[in-house]
């Protein structure tokens, strides 16, 4: 009797990984002239936020009309841009250099009206950000600020988690207190920290063992994914990045990967005839965008299981 139990309830665990897979339904390369990188899909799936190769300014490229906008030509703007949840809202960057500091102002845009907002102004330190119902979370040299630029403001019980890194350590920040989780190690260096749309795990990446990773909110049950860089929230159950190879001064290949958070059901979406970078996902997993090492876009309609 135990050994048919322990027979069963080893199908039962391998019939779930293999049930973890994700499947390519489309791949489509968007129709703009101009050179385009670091595409952003917006949560709701409607449109993608683009920059420029030295991350000067942002545009808007609307999926149903096809039309390319400029938001605005600030530099930096590119880095780290934040889509409220509705995709009326767009967080962005400015960044400026003085006596060879560089120096960050925080802005948002309404994309409905065009109203543009400065949220924090030159600071040295902006190290986490995150949009919520209309709130704007910054981390700002080790302090959570809030900005409300829509919408109801949120409330201290009600701030979603953020993610920060200061000086190569993870921070995380939970109803307004701040802390250092570093799930591989207080020794290890982190990259490309973020929190699951659900808010219930941070996804980072360790620079030693080149290896994302996903944990629980509070640094707990740390799960390898393998080597995967940029990585990037596919709903709150994949995770999408990059698998790159350089010769020392450029890039010769990069495929998109994606992972299950349980590090099972690892598949490469993209072939070799493209070097594909900087994946983003929609909040319901059905898109992911990326784009190539010539400046070329495209949308990818994908298919996964839990």
């Amino acid at each position: 009797m135990r050994k048919l139990f322990f027979s069963l309830a080893l199908l039962a665990v391998t019939q779930l990984v293999f049930a973890q897979k994700i499947e390519v339904i489309k791949n489509v390369q968007v129709p703009i002239q101009e050179a385009g990188c670091l595409p952003i899909m917006s949560p709701t799936g409607d449109y993608l936020l683009l920059t420029g190769n030295d991350m000067k300014g942002l545009q808007k490229y609307d999926l149903a009309t096809k039309k390319l906008s400029t938001i605005t030509k600030d530099k930096g703007a590119g880095f780290g841009a934040r889509i409220s949840q509705d995709g009326s809202t767009v967080i962005y960057r400015n960044s400026e250099y003085k006596n060879r500091l560089r120096y960050t102002t925080l802005k948002s845009v309404n994309l409905e009206t065009g109203k543009q907002r400065v949220l924090i102004k030159n600071t040295r330190n902006l190290q986490g950000l995150n949009i919520k119902d209309g709130t704007v979370l910054a981390i700002d040299n080790g302090k959570m600020k809030k900005k409300r630029v829509a919408g109801k403001r949120v409330s201290s019980r009600n701030t979603p988690p953020i993610t920060s890194i200061d000086k190569g350590k993870l921070f995380v920040t939970v109803n307004g207190r701040t802390k250092e989780i570093s799930p591989s190690g207080k020794d290890k260096s982190y990259l490309w920290s973020s929190v699951s749309p659900d808010g219930k795990k941070i996804l980072y990446y360790v620079i030693e063992t080149a290896n994302s990773y996903v944990c629980n909110i509070d640094g707990s049950n740390p799960t390898a994914l393998g080597v995967l860089r940029a990585p990037n929230w596919l709903g709150n159950n994949w995770v999408v990045g990059m698998v790159d190879q350089d010769n020392g001064e450029i890039l010769i290949s990069s495929e998109l990967v994606a992972v299950n958070i349980n590090g099972s059901g690892r598949t490469v979406l993209t072939d070799k005839s493209v070097i594909a970078v900087n994946p983003s996902a929609s909040a319901d997993a059905s898109k992911i965008t990326y784009n190539t090492a010539d400046g070329k876009i495209f949308i990818m309609d994908v298919k996964t299981s839990k």
